[in-house]
Parts: C-alpha cells; structure tokens; sequence
C-alpha cells in the first residue's frame, strides 16, 4: 500500500513540526510513509490532488480540521473521492477525528491507519452566489459562529478547546449583526431574522460545541440549527446547553434533517466551512447553497464510527 502523509507544520500554533519524526518512525514498521509539509495556506489541496493523480492508495491528512479539509478537497473528483483519506490529527479541534473515533495520541493515530479499516463517510458541498464552492466534511457556520472563527484569528496565546471559548465569550460581548435571510430546507421556505445557521455533517465544531448532536456521517443528510435572534443573556443561556447537546430542545433555535439547503440574507453572510474562513463581510457573499453528498469519502477508522 502506498501511502502519502501531508503534515502541516503549523497546526495547533506550530506544534505539528514537531510530529514528522515520530509519523515516520512509527509508520517505518509498516514500511514507512512518503511525508510531505505544507508551505502555505490552501497548500494541501494541491499535494492531494498530486497524490491521488500519482496513484497512492491512502492520503493522510496530519493537521488540524483545516488540514483534513484542504486534503478532502485535493481527492475529490466531482462529487467522489478517488483515493482514500487517513487522520492524524494534531489540531486545536480535532472534531472530524472525534466523529469518527480517530485518537489524538499521535502514534497510536498511525498504527491505526495501517491496522485500521475503510468506512464510508458523507461530505457536503457549498457553493455561493460568485461561483465559488467547497467541499464539507464537517461542518459550515453562518453568522455567529464564523464571527467566531474569525475572533479566532487574533488569538495566539492559547490554543484548543480554550482558545475556542474564549473566541465565542467574546463575541457573544460584540455581536450585533442579525440578518434577515430566506432559508429552503428541501422544500420548506422559512424567512426570519437568524443570529445563525449551522450546517452539521458531523455532530460537533470549535472542539467541543455539540452544535448538530444528532447529526450522523452516514445518513445522506445535512443537520441544521437555526438560532433567532437574541439578546446576550439568551445567548450565554444558549452557549451553556451547546455543550451537551440539550439546546435542540431550546424554542430559540430549530433543529432540521435536509438533503439541500440554500440561504439567502439581506447583507453580506460570514461563512465558515471546517473551521475556516470561506467567506467574510467584505466578500459580499449573499447567497449559498448546502448540498448533501453521500457516501462520498472512505476514511480509516478503528471500529464504527460516532452514531
């Protein structure tokens, strides 16, 4: 089995430097691995898309959510993937890698990959009002949430789950921006004022925010929450119930199972997708559309996945 790892040496604040000599010492008893780092954002698209072209059997992705879904986009060739993915994930989330059970042990992720075996995954596409589209396999945030991806940016002192809150509680204390959007869940149409839409392929985002608990990778559906617009105190109410996944029984938010989604809003939407930025207010995003796209992706797992 030929098998390539793409390492992103700044993942986790440039902790996954660090890893190259231990991937390939542990990988060396299965006969090793062809280990190549990423140089600059979007980096890693280009190298799986290589190797898929050059024919290796599994890509690894070795980085954060962000890593892993610049990986998933290099291998997939319309709305399939052609080689298969492996996780080492040594990131600040990691939620791809908990959805499907992946450990963040760095050796014990790479023995899984050679001990391991395939498992069908669904990914989602997202395309906007420019032309532009990307493809999914964890999650997208409008409003609120990509609000606080982009909060994330400015955060370098501490890094993980931490970093994270710390980005929402600080949102939460400048958040104003409520758009009024036209939504189409399949075929219902809703129209209000959102403080957000999350999309879930997996059931959690920002390392640890249950934000789509039920969803499953497996369903050939796309979890939603809709939040309306609220005041600070809703929203910390809000942020407490996140954590275990009880705000889906919350009236301020809406929770719905659909195979496309599109949203249109009245101003300029945030958007991220993975925990990267896709879109920001300047880029004058208006209109996007979410699509399922089954059983798209095999990646490597030890056992079943989250259910």
């Amino acid at each position: 089995m030929r098998v390539q790892v793409i390492l992103n040496p700044w993942a986790d604040r440039g902790r996954g430097a660090t890893q190259a000599t231990v991937i390939q010492q542990v990988a060396q008893q299965y006969g090793g691995v062809d280990l190549v780092q990423t140089d600059r954002p979007g980096h890693a698209v280009e190298l799986a898309r290589q190797a898929a072209d050059d024919g290796y059997d599994l890509v690894v992705a070795a980085g954060g959510d962000g890593t892993i879904s610049d990986v998933v986009n290099g291998l997939m060739r319309g709305s399939k993937a052609i080689a298969k993915l492996g996780i080492i994930p040594i990131g600040s989330g990691n939620d791809l890698a908990w959805s499907l059970k992946i450990p963040t042990d760095v050796e014990t992720a790479v023995h899984q990959l050679f001990t391991g075996a395939p498992k069908t995954i669904d990914l989602a596409r997202i395309e906007d009002d420019h032309g532009r589209f990307r493809i999914v396999d964890n999650n997208v945030g409008i409003g609120f949430d990509a609000v606080v991806v982009i909060a994330t940016e400015n955060i370098t002192r501490i890094h993980g789950f931490l970093m994270y809150l710390t980005a929402v509680l600080r949102t939460i204390a400048t958040y104003s921006q409520m758009p009024k959007v036209t939504a189409y869940f399949d075929d219902e149409e809703v129209e209000q004022t959102i403080m957000m839409i999350s999309f879930g392929v997996g059931p959690r985002g920002g390392g640890g925010f249950l934000l789509t608990p039920d969803a499953k990778q497996h369903d050939d559906l796309v979890d939603t929450l809709t939040a309306n617009k609220m005041g600070r105190l809703s929203m910390i109410s809000l942020l407490l119930k996140v954590f275990n996944g009880s705000h889906v029984h919350s009236k301020l938010v809406t929770m719905r199972q659909s195979k496309q989604i599109r949203v249109r809003s009245d101003r300029p939407m945030p958007i991220h997708t993975d925990g990267e930025m896709f879109a920001y207010p300047q880029d004058n995003v208006r209109e996007v559309t979410v699509t399922s796209l089954p059983a798209a992706i095999e990646v490597i797992v030890n056992g079943e996945i989250r259910d």
